[in-house]
């Protein structure tokens, strides 16, 4: 008997915290078509160029005057892509794609 309510206790502190840390690739996939398309709507009302996503590679020079959107964690406890859209010093908009260790649920 001690050990199933141990058992029981245990599912019931520890299912919380794995649906919290689960995500799948789909909700990444559209978190990055809506900052595509948030992208795509800010160049149009700005009369600017849609940029292309540029991976980041360590060391590249970033000429950021105005940071426009970031793409927001999923809080998922793992490393997921993110995408940065920013105007440089003449104006141009860029989007770059990097890779982030994604925050956690409960964890300060």
């Amino acid at each position: 008997m001690r050990i199933a309510k141990s058992l029981v206790f245990a599912l019931a502190v520890l299912s919380p915290m794995a649906s919290f840390a689960y995500s799948d690739d789909v909700s990444v996939k559209d978190i990055l078509t809506e900052h595509q398309a948030i992208t795509w709507k800010y160049a149009e009302k700005s009369q600017k160029v849609v940029p292309p996503i540029v991976d980041y590679k360590y060391g590249m020079k970033l000429d950021i005057a105005k940071v426009v959107r970031t793409s927001p964690d999923l809080r998922t406890c793992k490393v997921i892509p993110q995408l940065m859209t920013y105007e440089d010093s003449s104006g141009k908009l860029n989007t770059v794609k990097y890779q982030i260790m994604s925050g956690c649920r409960g964890k300060n």
